[in-house]
Formats: C-alpha cells, structure tokens, sequence
C-alpha cells in the first residue's frame, strides 16, 4: 500500500510540474508575443525615419544640383559677358580660351540637368517639380550654346 501512495503521489507531483511548466510556457509565449509586437513597432518606427532620411537626402542633392547650376551658369554668363565686350581687343589664342572657359562651364550643368532629368523619368517621378524645373532649366543651356555656336560662327568670317 505505501507503494501505491507512493507512487500515487509521484504522479500527483507529475501533474503538477507538468501543470507549473504549461503554466510557464503560457507566460513565456506571452512575454515572446509581447516582444515581438514592440519589435514590430520599432521596425515600422525605424522604417519610417529611413524614409524621412531618403526624402532628406533627395532633397540635399536637388540643393547641391541648383547651387551648382546657378553658379556655373553664372560664371558662364560672366565669361561670354567679357568676351563680348572685349572681343575687339582679344588675340585668337584668348578668344579659345573664353570658348573652352564658357564651355567647361556649361557642359557640367548639362551633364547634371540631362542626368537628373533621365533618373527622375527612369523611375517614373513624373509629378516631381524639380523636374520641371530642370527641363526648364534646359532654355538656358541649350541657348548658351546656342548664343556662344552664332558668336563664334559670326566671328570667324570677319576674321578671315
């Protein structure tokens, strides 16, 4: 009989243990679903800033890209301003220079605008306004080039 109450209360500590370790396991997959659920938050918190990051960014180079043109565009203007008012007293060798200044000028802000323009249209950013704003920035490229193309084929007849 101390056998079976023995091992009677063997089994009833079974049960409980098992009960206690169920009990455990409950709390663990509970505190598990808690963690998970807060690192869910904070991916969805940190993916959030990343975006706020990206439009930060995008924003940075579109300034860095204006600045640019606005300056080389101004220099290249300045340049063809000296060459036209002094274009009587120059040498060849300087009227080249001018050309290759004006030109070396003008040619990174096309670079920039063409390459800006072909981007935003590649990934379909059709509703951006700095898009619009490059293409418009184009009229005053394309007519520095051609500005400095009539100037130089008007000089080079009287020249002759």
């Amino acid at each position: 009989m101390a056998v079976v109450f023995s091992a009677l209360t063997s089994l009833d500590l079974d049960y409980q243990i098992w009960g206690q370790q169920s009990n455990d396991i409950s709390q663990i997959q509970e505190s598990l679903d808690n963690i998970s659920s807060q690192t869910g938050e904070e991916v969805d918190h940190l993916r959030m800033i990343a975006g706020e990051f990206a439009e930060l960014k995008q924003g940075q180079i579109v300034t860095v890209y204006l600045f640019v043109i606005a300056f080389l565009m101004g220099l290249a203007f300045v340049i063809f301003g000296l060459y036209i008012g002094q274009e009587q007293r120059l040498s060849p060798f300087t009227k080249r220079l001018y050309l290759v200044a004006f030109f070396a000028l003008v040619i990174p802000v096309t670079v920039i605008l063409l390459r800006y323009i072909t981007n935003a249209i590649y990934q379909g950013d059709f509703n951006n306004p700095v898009l619009t704003v490059a293409f418009i920035l184009l009229i005053p490229v394309l007519t520095s080039y051609v500005l400095m193309i009539v100037k130089y084929r008007h000089e080079t007849p009287r020249s002759k």
